[in-house]
């Protein structure tokens, strides 16, 4: 054994036969390592309907920040104690469809390391450059798997990907409306939303889509000031982003609302309380005591159930055009003046 099956794919597996019920889960690829396979799981709740709006949660595309898988499985867990008795839940995932992978990079996760078994950072490896002329070793480079944030070969993505690009655009294509929450940790000490793009400074087509996003949550929580919500770009630009790489595909493929989200939690706060972490590399991305474990997993319940009421009531597919045309104008003046 050159590695441990990840307790995170024990949990999936786990929740899959205590609610067979509500749980529809799939085998999506098998990830070979050294004769070795790590399942690549797709978790599904809510309805079957191929049109119906849907939420994607995604998680641990770097191996060492696992705190992501973690909180995407406390809280489908949640929601399947609560279909038990809440009503007005059941209404809304008769109407809704949450999908999840919530280990993306299961090889990553065994083996304790940020890239795949591979050496390749997931995260850089689609074929997208970016237009930035500056150059950082973070943006992704190829001179060696030996150091981090190497880009692979992205003419031929790793398997990881292209077995969740496939899996993400047939649900997107047939779907009115995708929201995707992708789940890191460890850039800074502040929690932020990010929105494509990260390979240039443009504004996305939807831009005002994720402005109504952005202003619909302040709005409604006005008192939770825990994110930053920002194009990428405003803190860094990379080469191989994958979702900026997504978003141009699915914009080829269809016309339906795609809008895939980056939640990175600040672990420098994690650290900063605990610095005994820093002696290991795994743990500078995850908090390491129980009760801030619990609390990180409460902290985001109210940002991931906003996405399924914002699904449930149609409210991005139904921006009048005045509308759309007035929210671009007050992102443009927010994000890009």
């Amino acid at each position: 054994m050159i590695g441990h099956i990840p307790r995170e794919i024990h949990h999936i597996e786990q929740l899959a036969e205590q609610y067979p019920q509500h749980v529809r889960l799939t085998l999506l690829d098998n990830i070979t390592h050294q004769s070795q396979s790590l399942p690549l799981y797709a978790l599904e709740i809510g309805t079957r309907d191929q049109d119906a709006p849907c939420l994607f949660f995604t998680g641990a595309v770097h191996g060492v920040e696992r705190i992501g898988s973690q909180i995407i499985l406390a809280f489908i867990k949640s929601l399947l104690r609560r279909i038990e008795w809440d009503q007005q839940l059941r209404e809304s995932l008769n109407v809704v469809r949450i999908v999840t992978v919530p280990v993306v990079n299961p090889w990553g996760v065994a083996l304790k390391q940020r890239a795949n078994h591979h050496g390749v950072d997931l995260m850089r490896n689609a074929p997208i450059e970016s237009d930035n002329p500056a150059y950082h070793l973070y943006a992704g480079q190829n001179l060696s798997s030996w150091l981090p944030w190497y880009r692979g070969n992205p003419d031929n993505m790793e398997q990881e990907l292209q077995t969740l690009s496939r899996c993400i655009l047939s649900y997107s294509k047939q779907s009115r409306t995708t929201l995707l929450l992708d789940l890191h940790s460890g850039f800074g000490t502040r929690d932020r939303l990010w929105f494509p793009y990260a390979h240039h400074r443009n504004p996305p087509s939807n831009l005002s889509q994720y402005y109504l996003l952005y202003r619909l949550f302040r709005k409604s929580y006005p008192h939770y000031e825990l994110y930053q919500f920002e194009p990428q770009w405003h803190q860094y630009t990379t080469h191989g982003d994958f979702w900026d790489w997504m978003l141009t595909q699915h914009q080829m493929q269809s016309n339906c609302s795609f809008l895939p989200l980056t939640l990175e939690l600040g672990s420098w706060l994690w650290v900063k309380k605990n610095p005994i972490q820093m002696l290991r590399f795994s743990q500078l991305f995850h908090p390491t005591k129980p009760h801030r474990i619990k609390r990180v997993q409460r902290r985001h319940t109210t940002l991931l159930s906003y996405l399924i009421q914002v699904l449930n009531n149609g409210v991005i597919e139904n921006i009048h055009a005045s509308e759309d045309a007035k929210y671009r104008d007050k992102a443009i003046k927010l994000w890009y003046r």
